[in-house]
């Protein structure tokens, strides 16, 4: 396999003969004129010469192939200024340290600015050791990533891994000076915290690119080390070493790594969830993410929104098992499981039935009198009788605002065996914040703020929600209830207030660090735990068991985009990347 990293001597071994120098024009147009100062070009599809010293090979071997130049010390503007040369035969050619002089045409390629169709390039000498531009996250103020374009960086900091969606198709990963948090996660939402969340994505963010033009690569690698089912990359591990061209495409700015960076396992995976005590109750809610078997359609596979063979049923199914039976709960809510009924062909019963197989105690699923909603996907509950009774009815809210958007909740009154304390559980999923339609005008469109569109519905829901809690739904009397499940606003947006200000507890970890997802490079929780206080104050423990939102998307079930070699060395049925939210775990001690 050929490397993916730009060398500054990568060709020179593979050259039969050098450039001869020649003497160049004393005339050219410089570098940083090229560039300008704004966004793109002044000089664009003008033909021109300029002069520069090579600093890198870019794409080697590829049909994107060119080389970077900077400008040279003898200009009055800065040396720092990058110049992309579209030019194959270039890349083939020269090396790291020449001084070129180019002729071409101006061109934007994919954002880049850079010299196209090259009638000729001349060698006009050799220079010392390019040496790169040292520069710190976050990108101070009086700098743009555009002024750096095409320049020869090294980051001298150690940075962190803030995404690694884009890991699998293109080899890149999001990389910070710090792990970066959802505005909404730790401010309220308006103006700041849409403002900061700007500042973080130009200032504090860069990708970390692998150096190659190739999609899906096979196979995939960070640093020196192979990315494999138990040999994984996690945001909150760590990079060092960093030395690299800043380039621009349509997906932004990027950094093609011109040494290999070093990569240390910072945030390892947590084996287990804490150790639950003897006679303690506890309650966990898990994204399943589309937890689909097909049954009632015809065919059944492709699913409408999971698995698309019965094999990816499987792998889909044993690591999703593998996480409930290492929560060990005795009550788990679950979403995004299909909305197929309760038969033993549907989806609940299939998860149920195969849990049960490895499960040291057996579960049972509530079952509803009315059909949860019309959506998709719907919330269900699992329960251990070896340590709840069910007490009451089954109880679900299908009038508005649960008739469209968030799925209508479920509440089920238990039994704690082991206390004899009656806990009434509610399992919800409010609307995502995604699918924004461009024709909402009302308080549902997005308003900027930080808590994108239908944050409305979420806020009715959330009200509705407590409203409805407060008639004992199941009829059962207790004073112990809890809101869980994944509430689609982070910690400190309008729905989860509207619960805290109608006296529902916010459910903490002990030391503050909880988080469920991971979105465009920032962390936050999707996913919430809300308890009465005579319920919150009970709690033991509260754990969100980081297992899936730091592991790559490349790591889960799904077998699209990998050969049958990917498919064996990428998949393990453990619980990590068994979805993209992390599960949520509550403990409580009567």
């Amino acid at each position: 396999m050929k490397s993916s990293y730009l060398s500054l001597s990568l060709l020179s071994a593979l050259l039969c003969s050098q450039p001869v120098a020649a003497i160049c024009d004393a005339k050219y147009t410089s570098i940083a004129a090229i560039q300008g100062s704004g966004d793109s070009s002044p000089l664009l599809a003008q033909q021109l010469i300029t002069q520069g010293v090579v600093t890198a090979v870019v794409y080697p071997g590829s049909q994107a192939a060119g080389i970077m130049l900077r400008a040279t010390q003898a200009d009055s503007t800065a040396a720092a200024a990058g110049l992309f040369i579209a030019d194959r035969e270039a890349a083939a050619i020269y090396r790291p340290g020449q001084l070129l002089q180019v002729s071409g045409t101006v061109a934007e390629i994919n954002q880049l600015t850079s010299l196209a169709q090259v009638s000729e390039i001349k060698l006009c000498g050799e220079t010392t050791t390019v040496q790169p531009v040292v520069l710190r996250l976050p990108l101070p103020a009086e700098q743009s990533w555009e002024r750096l374009e095409g320049t020869l960086l090294r980051f001298e900091q150690t940075l962190t891994v803030n995404d690694t969606y884009s890991l699998g198709r293109y080899g890149e990963i999001t990389l910070a000076d710090k792990r970066l948090l959802i505005t909404t996660e730790m401010m309220a939402p308006g103006k700041e915290a849409a403002t900061l969340s700007a500042v973080q994505q130009h200032r504090h963010m860069l990708v970390l690119d692998d150096g190659s033009d190739q999609q899906n690569p096979d196979p995939v690698h960070f640093g020196e080390t192979l990315l494999t089912a138990t040999n994984t990359l996690r945001v909150g591990d760590t990079v060092s070493k960093i030395e690299g061209v800043l380039l621009q495409d349509e997906r932004g700015y990027r950094l093609l790594p011109t040494q290999k960076p070093h990569f240390h396992a910072a945030n390892p995976r947590p084996a287990a969830p804490q150790a639950k005590p003897a006679k303690a109750l506890r309650i966990a809610s898990f994204n399943v993410l589309n937890y689909f078997n097909g049954s009632g359609q015809s065919p059944a596979f492709p699913t409408r929104r999971g698995a698309t063979s019965p094999a990816e049923l499987a792998r889909q199914q044993a690591k999703i098992v593998s996480a409930l039976v290492a929560m060990d709960a005795d009550i788990i809510g679950l979403l995004e499981v299909e909305n197929n009924g309760y038969s033993q062909q549907g989806a609940l019963a299939n998860l149920t039935v195969a849990l049960n197989k490895v499960a040291a105690k057996p579960y049972r699923f509530i079952i509803t009198t009315e059909q949860p909603g019309s959506d998709a996907i719907k919330v269900a509950l699992l329960y251990r009788p070896s340590a709840v009774s069910v007490e009451g009815k089954a109880a679900m809210l299908l009038a508005k605002p649960f008739d469209w958007g968030s799925r209508p909740p479920l509440a089920q009154s238990f039994r704690h065996l082991a206390s004899n304390k009656l806990v009434t559980v509610s399992i919800n999923h409010f609307k995502s914040k995604g699918s924004c339609p461009k024709d909402i005008t009302d308080a549902n469109a997005d308003q900027q703020d930080g808590q994108a569109c239908w944050n409305a519905l979420r806020v009715s829901s959330a009200k509705a929600l407590s409203d409805w809690l407060a008639t004992q739904p199941t009829g059962v009397s207790t004073d112990k209830q809890l809101i869980l499940g994944d509430l689609n606003a982070y910690r400190l947006e309008d729905p989860v207030t509207a619960l805290e200000q109608r006296n529902w507890h916010y459910l903490s970890a002990a030391d503050g660090s909880q988080y469920s997802y991971v979105y465009r490079g920032r962390t936050g929780s999707l996913d919430h735990a809300l308890a009465s206080p005579a319920l919150a104050a009970q709690l033991h423990n509260m754990q969100h068991w980081a297992i899936n939102a730091d592991e790559p998307v490349l790591l889960d079930y799904n077998v699209e985009f990998k050969n049958d070699s990917q498919q064996q060395q990428l998949y393990a049925p453990t619980p990590y990347r068994s979805s993209d939210h992390d599960p949520l775990i509550a403990t409580f001690q009567f």
